[in-house]
């Protein structure tokens, strides 16, 4: 099945790539022959200094929130690691604002691009798994069978790694059992999976958060 993402390509015509001269003072050492990812409007008003890094930064995470498997993700993922380590918890911060207005589209890119830069961040998974969550349901009620299972395909995926990485997680587990529950899985295959221990905790977990939204 091919994933779907909530966007077509033109996201890249937001882009250039720029070489640096050689010689040109740089916060993060690149190879030579590296090409920097950057917004056109901000290449087009020439900025310079630190608005640049800035924009170049805001660019890769760009690049590699919308296309994960891109061929520099790796070179950008060191690059803005060692450019900003604070990053990750900005761009968590962010994400939850646009999940509460309703940009999915947005807190996946930004979302994607958070877990491959800190793999071990539980809430940026939860985040994601929630954003796939609520756009596999709106897809199912348009009927739109394919891409609502592919989202909820990933849903999954992003919540369990949730669960695996903070156990005591409420939220994980309970927005997990709902994309069980529309995938059509068992209870049984998150029990299966270590992920729910006992049966009791289960039901706590259930009445504990019924009450509350399905997102942060």
């Amino acid at each position: 099945m091919q994933e779907y993402q909530p966007w077509n390509d033109s996201w890249r015509e937001q882009l250039v790539y720029i070489m640096v001269p050689f010689g040109a003072e740089v916060p993060v050492e690149v190879p030579s022959d590296f090409a920097y990812p950057i917004f056109l409007g901000a290449f087009e008003h020439k900025l310079g200094g630190d608005d640049f890094w800035k924009t170049v930064a805001g660019a890769m995470i760009y690049v590699i929130g919308h296309q994960p498997d891109h061929e520099g993700t790796q070179a950008y993922v060191r690059w803005i690691n060692r450019y900003d380590q604070d990053i990750v918890k900005e761009l968590v911060i962010d994400a939850t604002e646009q999940i509460a207005q309703d940009h999915l589209e947005t807190a996946v890119w930004v979302l994607q691009a958070a877990v491959l830069l800190d793999p071990q961040v539980a809430e940026a998974h939860l985040n994601l798994g929630v954003s796939y969550c609520q756009l596999g349901l709106s897809l199912l009620k348009d009927e739109r069978k394919t891409e609502a299972e592919s989202c909820l395909n990933k849903a999954a995926q992003y919540l369990e790694n949730a669960v695996e990485l903070d156990p005591e997680s409420k939220l994980a587990c309970y927005n997990l059992d709902i994309v069980y529950e529309k995938m059509g899985r068992r209870k049984a295959d998150s029990k299966e999976r270590g992920l729910w221990q006992k049966e009791d905790m289960y039901r706590s977990i259930r009445e504990e958060v019924k009450e509350r939204p399905q997102r942060l």
